[in-house]
This record gives C-alpha cells, structure tokens and sequence, in this order.
C-alpha cells in the first residue's frame, strides 16, 4: 500500500539522517562550519525524496546554525539532539504511546487527512475567540497559523493553511472574532493543531417583553 511503502522511505531517511549525525559528532561541530551548507542541503534533498517534509525543515535548520553567530555549537548540538529523538521516535514508532506516535508522525511530515480527521475525528463546539494570526514564507509556500481560544472549554487550539508563494492562504479569521464552531484536533501527546468544521450561526437576539413569537 501506499502509505506503507512511504513510511518504508520515511524510516529510510530517518536513518539516513541518523548516519549524517553520527559523522558531525564523531568528526566534530567544527567540520560543519568548514563544510559549509552545500553538504546540508544535499541532506535536505535527500528527505525530500524520502518524502519527510518535518526531517527536511529540521536538516534546513541545522544547516543555517553554523552562521548565526557567536554559540552557534552549543545551539547546534541541541538541534542534533532534537533530530535525534525525532529519527529514533519514527524508527520505534511501535513501541511508543499512541498519542506520542501520533505527534512524532506529524512532526516528520506524516499527517491525517483534513477530510478523515473531520469525519472520524471528535468534533469539539465551543465559542471560539480568534486570538492571533501569524504568516510566514519560505519563498515557495506561504504558511498560515491562526490561534483561538475556547471560551467554555478553556482549550487552546491553532489552524494551520498554506498557500503557494506569493498568495495568502485562503482561510482568513480576523483577530477579535469570536466563532460558534466544531473543531477537531489532530491526534498527539498535546494536541493543538485542529481542523475547523461546522461553523453554527449566531443566536437570535432574546425578544422583548411583552412580545410574542
């Protein structure tokens, strides 16, 4: 099946990935300041082809450390530990908890369809307060975060939307709105990251005394 021979390539990259951490450590932080970001972003192409988007992003991000300036070695060592936990994660995907399987597969790049997660998923309705909206581009994709906050329930929970380079995602909550919606939340350790579903349509205002419906 499709989905197998992907998680194939996936724990394909991961190790792979495992091998290029080996080497740094073994040969020492300095080699990645002399090998410069070509070795990195070849890395970064290889999880592309093991179709690891989260691998990918994180390859990207240890190969910027190196020039960012004074302490760039311990801040580098501390991203190769989080790399680390997250190839050795999906290399035993099966010997973790459910909820932490399901996060380590979000963050390599593994995610449940917007469709299935709606239709299979636990929808949670509340009165929900737009609380901050962040756009980012990485000069191909344009990244969309919206945060809300549950009114009743207290739950914290972010929509995320892409859209291609140039042009903003569609989904589009002005901050300070408050919306009477089914969300769904991405299955994980902590979950966050949710699905917007039935969006309900405001109360009827409570009609005046003495008048009849």
């Amino acid at each position: 099946r499709r989905a197998e021979r992907r998680a194939q390539r996936i724990a394909a990259g991961a190790t792979e990935l495992e091998q290029r951490l080996s080497d740094l450590l073994r040969d020492g932080l300095a080699t990645a300041d002399r090998a410069g970001y070509g070795a990195w972003d070849e890395t970064a192409a290889r999880m592309v082809d093991a179709q690891a988007p989260g691998l990918e992003a994180r390859v990207r991000e240890l190969g910027a450390i190196p020039s960012s300036g004074p302490g760039w070695p311990a801040r580098l060592l501390e991203e190769c530990a989080l790399a680390h936990l997250l190839n050795q994660g999906f290399l035993h995907l099966d010997s973790l908890p459910e909820e932490l399987a399901a996060t380590t597969r979000s963050r390599v790049g593994v995610t449940v369809p917007v469709a299935e997660l709606l239709a299979h998923g636990q929808p949670v309705r509340d009165q929900w307060l737009v609380l901050g909206r962040e756009d980012s581009s990485d000069g191909k994709l344009t990244t969309r975060r919206i945060w809300l906050r549950g009114r009743g329930t207290g739950r914290m929970a972010m929509l995320l939307s892409f859209g291609a380079a140039g042009r903003a995602p569609e989904q589009a909550l002005p901050l300070g709105l408050v919306l009477d919606a089914d969300l769904t939340y991405y299955p994980g350790a902590r979950p966050l990251r949710a699905a917007l579903g039935t969006r309900y349509p405001p109360a009827a205002p409570p009609l005046p005394p003495g008048w009849a419906p």
